[in-house]
């Protein structure tokens, strides 16, 4: 009888422990409480925070340690002065996140004036959604991110817009397993969306990992007034990451407003990444400052590696619609995939359709550029824009139409390995390197030569409307609004594709930009999209 008692105080004693833990604030709460707080600027910081009693500033909800699961509430359609901090005191767990939201109608607005509108530093299981952050302006004050979060693991921003910030409207630094999705960044400095870390000169670590970024929209991010010796005004930017996708996302008219005259932005752009992905995004009338290199669509710079461009559209942006480049970062990159992608007349101001790049420093080897479509009818417009040649970089399955010249003047290539690819010069004829054929070309340097027989081809390639498409919508990389890069039935591309798999046992994936089952035919097709016999 004494034992079952014993073991029934130990029981009793143990869930009481289990479920009730102290605050910091040395008040005993349920471990599974939800607790709601309201944020009213009809409130007073003196009131409980209920709804129907509110409080009334970001300054005393920061000086509430959240618990799990506990959810903070700031009335929508109003402004609330201030930065909101969040520390690891402030954390949720797996399943019982912390969330920062709006109540009621329209989105709450948090305005960090000169400052951060919302720093978070270790915070863990965090959400913030349905907010709007906003900053007196790039060049009004400002000297900040928007959102700044580090040290970071499961954390979701969603449905937020910021702007007005002379740093990054969103930065995430050192963070884990997180998440940002239909994020609206304009009108900040030095990128709409960008993650960082401090792994640039290691050759082995990466200080975030498991980064997703979908749906959101990077536009109008100028450049930062202050940054004066290296590139700003990018639109959505990734380093230092092991892991990570961007999809579905759009970028545009960022860069204009650089004031440095050296390196510049990117739409959408990755360095010192691992296993990255960019997929189903647009990148269009990017800009950079006159004189400066870049401003650009899409890049794969310096140290990334095992990671794969796919499934997107540039068009007029003032640089390469994709750049491929190495600074010299630690890292080797390597190892990554070009393909199913469409540039459309990019390079309009400088470098054409595809640059290549490495500096004095660093390795730059192996890249499977296929099954794109480069179309550039801009005056100059070359396809290729090669400043150094590098060893492992094999083109196949690709088309490329140009205006003039289908290398830039003056480059060259040396290791490249060109197989199965169409060219099409609007300007009329084909030439490269003083060769007036691509069977002469072929013959001399082993180029589009597969089996003993010349496999590259020039002429028309018979596009439906190329040049002309300007959709915006990444949601919208379909048939319908792509329709102008789709293949006449007459076309000299149908069936004309290598079959990757069985000469060199590559995997060409399972669909091209529009979806369509590859092959779709009995062989494979040429170009960025697959024909579909109407």
């Amino acid at each position: 009888m004494k034992t079952k008692t014993k073991l029934l105080i130990f029981l009793i004693v143990t869930s009481i422990t289990f479920l009730v833990a102290c605050d910091r604030n040395g008040q005993g709460k349920s471990q599974f409480k939800k607790n709601t707080y309201y944020v009213s600027r009809s409130g007073d910081d003196a009131n409980p925070g209920t709804i129907e009693q509110p409080w009334m500033s970001v300054d005393k909800v920061n000086t509430v340690d959240l618990d799990p699961g506990d959810t903070v509430y700031f009335q929508g359609d109003q402004t609330f002065s201030g930065t909101l901090m969040l520390d690891s005191l402030d954390s949720g767990e797996e399943n019982m996140n912390v969330v920062i939201t709006s109540f009621g109608e329209g989105k709450a607005r948090i305005d960090g004036g000169i400052n951060s509108a919302l720093r978070s530093d270790g915070c863990n299981y965090l959400i913030i959604t349905e907010l709007e952050m906003r900053g007196n302006g790039r060049k009004k004050g400002n000297a900040s991110d928007g959102i700044l979060v580090t040290n970071g693991r499961s954390i979701h921003i969603d449905r937020v817009e910021v702007s007005g910030f002379q740093h990054s409207g969103l930065h995430l630094h050192k963070c884990t397993d997180s998440k940002i999705t239909n994020v609206y960044a304009h009108d900040n400095g030095y990128a709409g969306i960008h993650v960082t870390g401090t792994t640039a000169g290691d050759l082995a670590n990466y200080d975030n990992k498991n980064i997703y970024i979908g749906n959101c929209v990077a536009e109008n991010n100028p450049g930062d007034p202050t940054v004066l010796r290296s590139h700003s005004g990018n639109g959505i930017l990734a380093s230092s990451v092991d892991g990570g996708i961007i999809e579905y996302c759009e970028s545009f008219n960022n860069g204009w407003d650089m004031p440095w005259d050296g390196n510049g932005p990117v739409g959408i752009w990755i360095w010192d990444c691992t296993d990255f992905i960019i997929q189903y995004c647009i990148s269009h009338d990017n800009k950079t400052h006159p004189g400066a290199r870049d401003g650009g669509g899409f890049d794969f710079d310096g140290g990334v590696s095992n990671s794969v461009l796919q499934y997107c559209f540039s068009f007029n942006n003032q640089g390469t619609g994709i750049g491929l480049y190495e600074y010299g970062g630690a890292k080797t990159w390597e190892n990554n995939v070009i393909r199913y992608n469409i540039s459309q007349n990019d390079g309009q101001t400088h470098d054409g359709s595809l640059g290549i790049w490495k500096g004095e420093k660093g390795m730059m080897r192996n890249c499977e550029i296929y099954n794109n479509t480069f179309y550039n009818s801009n005056p100059k417009g070359n396809s290729i824009w090669l400043y150094n040649s590098h060893p492992g970089f094999n083109f196949r399955n690709n088309i490329f139409i140009y205006k003039g010249r289908f290398l830039y003047e003056g480059h060259h290539f040396e290791h490249e390995v060109f197989q199965g690819n169409v060219y099409w010069n609007l300007s009329g004829g084909f030439e490269l390197d003083g060769y007036k054929s691509i069977e002469e070309w072929a013959k001399a340097t082993g180029n589009e030569m597969v089996g003993g027989a010349v496999a590259g081809i020039y002429a028309n390639p018979l596009l439906k409307a190329p040049g002309i498409v300007t959709v915006t919508d990444p949601t919208k990389i379909s048939p319908e609004f792509l329709s102008g890069y789709q293949l006449h039935p007459g076309s000299p591309l149908i069936d004309k594709g290598l079959d990757l798999k069985a000469l060199f046992g590559m995997d060409p994936g399972e669909t091209d930009i529009l979806g369509t089952k590859i092959p779709h035919g009995e062989r494979y097709d040429i170009g960025a999209v697959e024909f579909i016999e109407e």
